[in-house]
C-alpha cells in the first residue's frame, strides 16, 4: 500500500514547511547562549586564568631582600617555574619553603644548585652562593603532583609570605 504524500500547506510567512516556529527559535537561542558561553571561556584562558599562559597567570611576590615571580595557576602533571631574584648583597642568600609546597609539587630543577639544604620545622631551606653585585637569580623549575589549591608560607631574609597556587586538572 502506498501512502499518500501530502504537500504542506503554504504558512504566513511564505514557508512551505509543517515545522513549528517557536521550535527553531528557542534554537537559536540556545546557539546564540552557547557562542557566548564558548566566547568567555576562550577569553578566561587567553588571560590565564586556565594554567597555560597569559597576563594573570603568573603571580609576584615582594620581599625586602628578593622578588619572586611563581605561578597563580598552573596545570596538574605540567612543568611551571618559580623564579627568585635576590636584590640585595648576601653573601649566602636563603629561601625557606614550608611542606605544605612539597606535599603537592615535585622539584624537577633547581639552576643554581644550593650550596647548603637542610630540614627545618615543617619547611626545607634553601642556601645559595652569591658571588658579585646583586641581582642574583634561582631558577626552580617545579610540577604539580596532584591538582587543588596549595597554600604555604615562603620565608626569604626573615620575612614571610603566604603564597597560593591552584593546581587544575
Amino acid at each position: 500500500m502506498i501512502e499518500d504524500i501530502s504537500i504542506p500547506p503554504v504558512r504566513e510567512d511564505g514557508l512551505q514547511l509543517q515545522e513549528e516556529r517557536r521550535i527553531q527559535r528557542v534554537f537559536w537561542t540556545v546557539q546564540r547562549v552557547s557562542w557566548f558561553l564558548f566566547g568567555v571561556v576562550c577569553l578566561v584562558a587567553l588571560l590565564g586564568f586556565t594554567g597555560s599562559g597569559g597576563v594573570f597567570q603568573k603571580q609576584t611576590v615582594y620581599f625586602a631582600d628578593a622578588v619572586v615571580e611563581l605561578p597563580r595557576i598552573t596545570r596538574w602533571e605540567a612543568s611551571d617555574d618559580l623564579s627568585i631574584r635576590f636584590t640585595t648583597p648576601q653573601a649566602a642568600p636563603e629561601l625557606t619553603i614550608a611542606q605544605p609546597f612539597f606535599d603537592l609539587f615535585s622539584i624537577e630543577r633547581i639552576q643554581p644548585e644550593p650550596q647548603e639544604t637542610a630540614l627545618a620545622s615543617s619547611a626545607q631551606r634553601l642556601q645559595f652562593v652569591a658571588e658579585g653585585a646583586p641581582p642574583h637569580e634561582v631558577s626552580i623549575s617545579i610540577r604539580s603532583m596532584h591538582f587543588g589549591r596549595a597554600s604555604f608560607d615562603m620565608t626569604i631574609g626573615g620575612e614571610t609570605r603566604m603564597v597560593g597556587i591552584l593546581v587544575l586538572p
